[in-house]
C-alpha cells in the first residue's frame, strides 16, 4: 500500500510536469484555454501544485469514492501509469485526454463555486 502512495505521488507530479510542458508546445505559456461551450473560452493559469491538487480533487478522490481505499490507490496507480509515456516525460493520448477533461471539469466548478481557491481562471 505504502509502495502505491510513493508511486501515485511521483507519477501525478511527472503528470502535471508533462501537462505544462503539453501546455506549453500548444499554448505557448503556462496556461490552457479550456472549451466549456461552443462560445465560451476560459483561459486558466497553471503550476505545478495547482495541476497536482486537481489531479487528487477530480482524479483521485472520485476513483476512490467508487471503488474504495485500497481498490482505489490500484486504480490510480494503474490510471496514472497509463497516461505517462514509457520514459514518463510525456503524456500519452490517455494523457491528454484525461487531463483536458479534468480541466473541463476544473473550470466548470470554479465557474460555479467562483470562492474556490483550486484553479486561477483568467478570462
Amino acid at each position: 500500500m505504502t509502495q502505491w502512495f510513493n508511486n501515485i505521488a511521483l507519477n501525478r507530479r511527472r503528470i502535471a510536469l508533462a501537462y505544462l510542458d503539453f501546455c506549453q508546445r500548444h499554448f505557448g505559456g503556462k496556461w490552457s484555454d479550456v472549451v466549456i461551450s461552443k462560445k465560451k473560452l476560459v483561459r486558466v493559469d497553471l503550476t505545478q501544485e495547482c495541476l497536482e491538487a486537481l489531479m487528487k480533487e477530480f482524479i483521485e478522490n472520485m476513483v476512490r469514492a467508487e471503488f474504495g481505499i485500497a481498490g482505489g490507490q490500484e486504480q490510480i496507480a494503474n490510471s496514472y501509469d497509463a497516461m505517462l509515456s514509457k520514459d514518463r516525460s510525456r503524456l500519452t493520448p490517455l494523457g491528454k485526454s484525461a487531463m483536458e477533461e479534468m480541466m473541463i471539469d476544473a473550470v466548470a466548478y470554479k465557474l460555479h463555486n467562483p470562492s474556490s481557491q483550486l484553479l486561477q481562471v483568467v478570462a
